[in-house]
């Protein structure tokens, strides 16, 4: 594997969607292999979970409200990924859940790599 970055990537969801939804939406999306709530794909292994920290009023308040988002996904590498092919599979996730209507925020090292820096600028499209 290519050591550019770190690549382990946190995304932060939101949607009024139940969770088994968000896991068919994810793996339609990557056209990976579903494993109870992960989603293997030839990039990475995609972990969805529930928040702890969702609180229903914060998630639409101020620049870290993404952080209160009702679900996060958390995605490692498969072992000797190549980093621009991971970087790609990040970049149309996240493109697809924003044209699915899903709020959806990234961090990971590589953000400014990703289209609207990973989803801070949420409002430019």
């Amino acid at each position: 594997m290519e050591e550019e970055f770190d690549l382990y990537t946190k995304i932060f969801v939101d949607s009024g969607v139940n969770k088994e939804v968000l896991i068919d939406t994810v793996s339609n999306i990557v056209m990976g292999t579903i494993s109870g709530s992960s989603i293997l794909t030839k990039q990475a292994e995609i972990f969805i979970f529930n928040n702890g920290d969702f609180d229903e009023d914060t998630r639409n308040q101020g620049n870290d409200s993404f952080l209160y988002y009702k679900y996060y996904l958390e995605i490692e590498p498969i072992e000797d990924v190549v980093y621009r092919n991971y970087v790609l599979e990040i970049s149309n996730l996240l493109t697809k859940l924003w044209d699915a209507d899903f709020k959806a925020i990234a961090s990971c090292d590589f953000e400014d790599l990703l289209p609207r820096k990973g989803g801070y600028n949420f409002d430019e499209r």
